[in-house]
């Protein structure tokens, strides 16, 4: 019995202390707790943490492109065709550079060797000119040497280039389907190029009506090769212009006089470029040269046969032969002979040889003063011209 209570009150001893170790370690996690928990007095307020955005990687930079490979320079053939270059000199003061135009005129092309583009009865007119007039002395024909004229052009590299006139025998489909094919080939900008007609680029007097073509048709082919627009007949370079005449064989319309009349108003020199030349005020030899080549006065003069200038006309020549002109120099063909000299004191004329025996002009417009390195002089070609008697009378 005694041994049963020392057992109960040894139980209730384990117990207690159970509980009390329990308390006790409760006391001490909680003040553990509050020590870590609670702000030191001794410390201030605790300054809270400021929580900044961390950054997001920066992704993974693309990589560059590889460059394009730069396009194979376009190379031009070299004409096979050995030209002979006619070269003329201008000065133009306050110039800084020298400028090269080329200049082609009178090829007098023929692509018609049978009936169809051609009436039947005008035939053997047109086989004769192809044979006597559109032929180099070396026996190359205008049709062959067109296509090297362009591969000269387009292998050279000149700030502009001006067809002169001429470069048809006269207006056909088949020769304005020869000299579209070849036009286009040109590696010049439109407003680089400057094409003045005659009337042999616009005559269709060889035509054959029945195949529909006709003077409206011809207009039309011409407007789809650059535009053939009269007003913009000009190249300006901002130190000089060139200023064209179209169709020079006529007075220019009101249209392209008023052109006219502006560019020449813009006080810089003007180089002007006309198919059909002006009579020289003070030099003989041009008159003996035309005689010589072609038995009449063969330009715009008083004296001549088919280019006597009227009241309009010297409205315009004018602009040229006034003291105080601001034209600088005139470039011409038509001749089918070259030519240099005054047309009055202080203005020259230069007439080019026909492209149609080989000879293509290069004009150079340099600086007040400029010294060719090999300064070349051109002797007068004369020309037979027997074969050109056509209703044109040109």
């Amino acid at each position: 019995m005694a041994s049963e209570k020392k057992k109960k009150s040894l139980d209730q001893d384990t117990r207690l202390t159970i509980i009390l170790s329990a308390i006790l370690l409760v006391l001490t996690i909680a003040g553990l707790i509050l020590f870590f928990v609670l702000p030191n007095p001794d410390e201030g307020t605790p300054v809270p943490i400021e929580v900044t955005d961390i950054p997001e990687p920066s992704p993974e930079p693309e990589p560059e492109p590889e460059p394009e490979p730069e396009p194979e320079p376009v190379v031009y053939p070299e004409p096979g065709y050995d030209f002979v270059e006619e070269n003329v000199y201008i000065e133009i003061p306050g110039l800084e550079k020298e400028y090269t135009i080329a200049w082609v005129s009178d090829i007098h092309m023929i692509t018609d060797h049978e009936a169809g583009d051609v009436y039947e009865g005008s035939l053997e007119t047109v086989q004769t000119r192809y044979e006597t007039l559109s032929i180099t002395p070396d026996g190359v024909h205008g049709e062959e040497l067109w296509p090297e004229i362009v591969n000269y052009l387009n292998y050279n590299d000149f700030d502009a280039v001006i067809f002169g006139g001429d470069l048809l025998d006269y207006c056909s489909t088949s020769n304005m389907e020869a000299l579209k094919a070849e036009y286009d080939r040109l590696k010049y900008p439109q407003d680089r190029i400057l094409y003045i007609r005659a009337d042999h680029d616009y005559g269709t007097w060889y035509s054959d009506g029945s195949t529909g073509f006709d003077d409206y048709k011809a207009q039309e082919l011409h407007a789809e090769l650059d535009g053939d627009d009269n007003t913009r007949k000009y190249i300006d370079f901002g130190d000089f212009i060139i200023a064209g005449v179209n169709n020079s064989i006529k007075k220019p319309g009101e249209e392209q006089m008023l052109v006219l009349e502006d560019l020449y108003s813009r006080g810089v020199p003007v180089i002007a470029a006309t198919h059909v030349p002006y009579y020289s005020q003070t030099d003989p030899t041009l008159e003996m040269l035309s005689m010589l080549v072609r038995n009449k006065i063969y330009y715009w003069a008083p004296n001549s046969e088919n280019y006597i200038p009227d009241a309009d006309m010297w409205r315009y020549l004018n602009m040229l032969y006034d003291e105080g002109s601001n034209c600088a120099y005139v470039l011409a063909g038509h001749m089918h002979a070259a030519w240099e000299g005054e047309i009055r004191e202080g203005l020259t004329q230069h007439i080019f040889s026909p492209a149609f025996i080989g000879v293509i002009g290069v004009v150079h417009v340099v600086p007040e003063g400029y010294v060719p390195e090999e300064p070349v002089t051109e002797e007068p070609v004369a020309i037979e011209t027997s074969a050109e008697s056509d209703v044109s009378g040109n």
